[in-house]
């Protein structure tokens, strides 16, 4: 992916290509070309595929290069009249990344001398990028011979402007489709569909656990929860556990006879904590909520501990921040402890829609510190103490726990964001201590209600809270 420079300019290289990076490895792109076979075209056949791999984010090596050249020669020596040169492409399957193709020469019906192509990317949907994936697009159309107009540039760009605002108000984790196919021959052009596919929590929680059905079995905990919950006395109990794949936790919690509310955001993943539970009589509450949902209450003053992982990296903005710790500080008992993972960066580092946008994209949203320091001043919470999640790793786990995934050792340390060996972003454990308020008191609430003049009217309708 080529990005314009100019879409950023407070970031410097370094940063700004470390983001690139990050970005041209989440494009997917397959499809397939067919080009005359034409004796002798072994050079600009093998320039054109590597630029349209390029153009794809996937570029060719000097050795696979050549490799693809030594292919064409042979399937261009002497071909059969009316035969076409096919090449085929796809994601390569994980763990290996980019693309994998195949070539091949066949025969044809009909002779044709033009190149005929089908294929789809699929892009992150990412507003700021506009332009460049206008550019990235218009260079692919041309390099398949049917570059865009002024008229049909402009008509374009306004579509993606649509479908990326939409897709990432429904979703940051929404993706980009674009689909394309040569019209036939008597038509002649290209054709071009732009949509947005989503993926909701939902269904990737349910893709994860048909993929792996153990899943949370080979899940060993984090060691700063486990640490926390070893120095819990009868009184910092029960604990509300919020999260995606809360019975990561849950479970060894429950294990040591902590009683634990866990509420799941992912529906999948609260009904698998139902099923073990089954078999296994532990002192664990399930709900399938989402806490972010403000409509979604917690009992005032009835946890001694409140444990939040991957929530606010999930989270809109500073004021979604500010909103879910309001709500955790009423659900606290003064005194109490929070602990929760959050992505903390400097305020050296410039804030700019590509860092905030791709950040969310990739379920890592940022917050600079300043931003929490005033956040914190403004509510009953005091911060008691902070460390990178992966340097506690480092220094605590037990060397018999299992090690890390190195997919969440990746994203811990910022790096779904940057592709770069340090980035200036990463998750952070941080302490905090629900503080004495002077709010009033349930108690003092209902002695004032019923010290009211038996004239106030009563509302017909009384609210219930849940209690969670």
């Amino acid at each position: 992916m080529e990005i314009d420079v100019t879409t950023s300019p407070q970031l410097d290289t370094p940063l700004y290509q470390a983001i690139a990076r990050s970005l041209k490895g989440s494009l997917s792109a397959q499809g397939q070309i067919a080009l005359p076979a034409v004796k002798g075209a072994v050079d600009p056949y093998g320039q054109r595929i590597n630029r349209l791999f390029s153009l794809l984010g996937k570029p060719l090596s000097p050795s696979e290069l050549v490799k693809l050249c030594q292919h064409l020669a042979t399937l261009l020596k002497d071909p059969p009249a009316s035969s076409q040169i096919v090449l085929s492409y796809e994601p390569a399957r994980a763990p290996r990344q980019g693309l994998v193709y195949r070539l091949d020469r066949v025969k044809t019906k009909t002779p044709s001398q033009a190149l005929i192509s089908q294929g789809q990317l699929v892009l992150p949907s990412i507003p700021c990028l506009r332009r460049d994936y206008l550019q990235q697009l218009g260079s692919l159309f041309a390099l398949l011979t049917h570059p865009l107009s002024q008229t049909q540039a402009e008509q374009f760009e306004a579509r993606l402007e649509q479908e990326l605002d939409s897709g990432f108000l429904l979703s940051p984790q929404a993706r980009l489709l674009v689909r394309y196919a040569s019209n036939p021959p008597e038509e002649g052009g290209l054709s071009c569909q732009v949509s947005v596919v989503t993926r909701s929590l939902t269904e990737q929680s349910q893709t994860i656990l048909q993929q792996t059905p153990n899943y949370f079995e080979t899940l060993a905990p984090l060691t700063k929860v486990m640490d926390l919950a070893q120095s819990l006395s009868a009184d910092e109990t029960p604990v509300l556990l919020a999260g995606v794949g809360t019975a990561q936790s849950a479970l060894p919690l429950a294990r040591q006879g902590v009683a634990v509310d866990a509420m799941d955001l992912a529906p999948p993943f609260a009904n698998h904590l139902h099923q073990l539970l089954q078999e296994e009589d532990l002192p664990i509450r399930v709900m399938a909520e989402d806490i972010l949902d403000p409509l979604v209450t917690l009992k005032p003053g009835h946890y001694g501990l409140g444990l939040l992982t991957e929530v606010t990296s999930r989270l809109a903005d500073v004021d979604a921040l500010e909103g879910l710790l309001g709500k955790m500080a009423q659900a606290l008992r003064p005194g109490a402890t929070l602990l929760l993972n959050l992505f903390l960066a400097s305020d050296e580092l410039p804030r700019t829609p590509l860092l905030e946008e791709t950040a969310r994209v990739f379920n890592s949203t940022v917050f600079w510190r300043s931003q929490l320091e005033s956040l914190l001043e403004r509510l009953p919470l005091r911060l008691v103490d902070e460390v990178p999640v992966l340097t506690y790793e480092e220094e605590h786990r037990p060397q018999e726990q299992l090690k890390l995934d190195p997919w969440y050792a990746r994203w811990a340390q910022g790096q779904q964001v940057f592709a770069m060996s340090e980035p200036p972003m990463a998750l952070h454990w941080l302490t905090l201590v629900r503080e004495e308020t002077s709010e009033i008191s349930d108690s003092e609430t209902s002695d004032s209600e019923t010290s009211e003049d038996s004239n106030t009217p009563k509302p017909l309708f009384s609210t219930v809270e849940a209690e969670f």
